[in-house]
């Protein structure tokens, strides 16, 4: 839990998905929301790719910040490893995703899953100068609870989420991933008359309509009166990044929360054309035209009862 101040009264808001009271052997607490309300941080799992640019110029037009979990396997690639570090100097967050060696643990020792969480970590250290600290998790069913101790023992946070976007079901309709943000916010106000706080997923990856959706995404956040913000806003931490991979000693940089480096929030920028559905842009320009051509037809009937007015008159004074 974390304590929160609002107003002189402390609000407790629920930010992990477990009892922070870790039972040995059992699941360990992954933040699933912000500690402020209002708050969402919207989290990218599995780049960079060939999008990642398209996501950050969406982000860098909204003026808005954004976390991204990488995949360390995709760093190897020279345009990738520069896109991540793009990212990272525009001021977002860096976290990494881990999966196991064939997605699973078994038959691999405790040290053995250590060694290979730590040289992932190494990967993502050496583009950035700090270790990853936040961690997400390749899903897993059932719930790998000895690798998640494992990594919580080497001095990670696990990062779990509670806005689902399912973008992988939007790839030719990317306006519905910004719909289900604005589903969200509704059920959210109609159940609980407030707002809430989020940490959604998407996917910095092709096959999804995450990178067509940033203007509209942002735009429905901003419309629903949401503040956009890096994962250390959202959790209040101050030191997000690990000094090494393998060091337990948290660390700041320019862009962490408390820094003057430190950003968030958002506005609704005006979506580039070539991301504009033809379709809407047919319907639009359709509306536009009537527009148009309601006004000029107000127009002639001004002119003409104006007419009729001062015919009316002349004959008026004509006669008397």
């Amino acid at each position: 839990m974390v304590v929160l101040t609002f107003e002189n009264i402390d609000l407790l808001l629920p930010v992990w998905n477990h009892p922070t009271e870790i039972v040995p052997g059992g699941p360990i607490p992954q933040a699933t929301a912000c500690a402020n309300v209002g708050h969402i941080a919207l989290t990218y799992n599995e780049g960079p790719s060939d999008v990642t640019a398209k996501v950050l110029n969406g982000l860098k037009a909204s003026q808005a910040k954004a976390n991204f979990f990488v995949n360390a396997t995709w760093l190897y690639t020279q345009q990738y490893a520069m896109m991540l570090q793009r990212a990272y100097n525009d001021g977002h967050f860096i976290g990494m995703t881990y999966r196991a060696p064939s997605d699973s643990t078994k038959g691999l020792t405790d040290d053995q899953i250590k060694a290979d969480v730590t040289n992932t970590a190494k990967i993502i250290e050496t583009l950035l100068g700090v270790a990853p600290k936040y961690v997400r998790l390749h899903y897993s069913e059932p719930e790998n609870t000895r690798l998640e101790g494992i990594i919580h023992d080497l001095g990670y946070v696990l990062v779990g989420y509670n806005l689902d976007t399912t973008d992988y079901n939007f790839k030719n309709n990317p306006s519905g991933i910004a719909d289900l943000y604005k589903d969200t916010f509704f059920k959210q106000m109609e159940t609980y008359d407030s707002k809430g706080s989020f940490i959604s997923v998407q996917y910095d990856i092709p096959d999804t309509g995450s990178y067509q959706a940033v203007y509209d995404v942002v735009k429905a956040i901003n419309d629903n009166g949401y503040t956009m913000v890096r994962l250390d806003g959202c959790l209040n931490d101050k030191e997000p990044y690990k000094e090494h991979a393998a060091s337990k000693k948290f660390v700041n940089d320019k862009h962490s929360l408390g820094q003057a480096n430190y950003k968030f929030g958002q506005i609704a920028a005006e979506k580039p054309p070539e991301l504009i559905d033809p379709q809407v842009q047919e319907e639009d320009q359709m509306v536009k035209d009537v527009t148009e051509k309601v006004s000029a037809s107000t127009r002639n009937m001004f002119e003409w009862s104006h007419l009729g007015f001062a015919l009316s008159a002349v004959i008026y004074v004509f006669l008397f």
